[in-house]
């Protein structure tokens, strides 16, 4: 049985000797893992379109332990475009908020608009302080984790609110934080993920 998808490629391993094992957020299937097989040979046509960061149309075919990719077409390199160490940093922390936080076979076609948006967001927009605030708190709302609506702190909940429930520029023209105040709204964020997710970070937790 095969089904079709587009999605984000979150992380991949290496398998055997040519293979690798992709983990992707999926706009009809949520999380899934699939064996790509041959991809890491010089010759293969797929090996280019499986980067880590990349969104693509994927072709699956259901197996007994592992799904297998039997095609891939490349809709957008997000690591790949003007490539930079410290762009590709924020796309990877971005890719292992939604890895961490999301369950394999949960469809949430919420946060996978959320992933690719933001992806977009970190080509265009400098404030990556921004761009990591409304990403896990959004990120967070909408898995079920948190809401603004729970906080005490009147300043805090303010703020948290926009974050939560307008859009990229409405927030961007309302939030005017300095730096202490966005890496202490971070850390606060963080460690809520990392409590949830029962793991830490291993990119980098406060990216500038």
């Amino acid at each position: 049985m095969y089904f079709r998808s587009d999605g984000v490629i979150l992380s991949s391993r290496n398998f055997g000797e040519a293979d690798k094992i992709l983990r992707i957020f999926t706009k009809d299937h949520g999380k899934i893992s699939v064996l790509a097989k041959g991809v890491r040979r010089p010759k293969s046509k797929k090996g280019g379109h499986v980067e880590i960061g990349n969104w693509c149309k994927i072709f699956v075919a259901n197996g007994k332990s592992l799904d297998l990719l039997t095609e891939v077409e490349l809709k957008k390199a997000f690591g790949h475009e003007n490539l930079t160490y410290e762009k590709n940093a924020k796309i990877f922390h971005i890719l292992e908020l939604v890895d961490m936080l999301s369950q394999e076979h949960q469809k949430n076609f919420t946060v996978y608009k959320l992933l690719v948006q933001y992806l977009d967001k970190i080509n265009k927009v400098n404030n990556f302080n921004l761009i990591s605030s409304i990403f896990k708190v959004k990120l967070l709302s909408n898995l079920g984790f948190f809401s603004a609506k729970t906080l005490n702190a009147k300043n805090a909940k303010k703020v948290i609110t926009i974050l939560e429930d307008d859009d990229f520029e409405k927030i961007e023209a309302k939030v005017k934080l300095d730096k202490p105040s966005y890496l202490k709204l971070l850390k606060f964020l963080d460690s809520m993920i990392e409590t949830i997710a029962d793991k830490q970070f291993k990119t980098a937790r406060f990216l500038k």
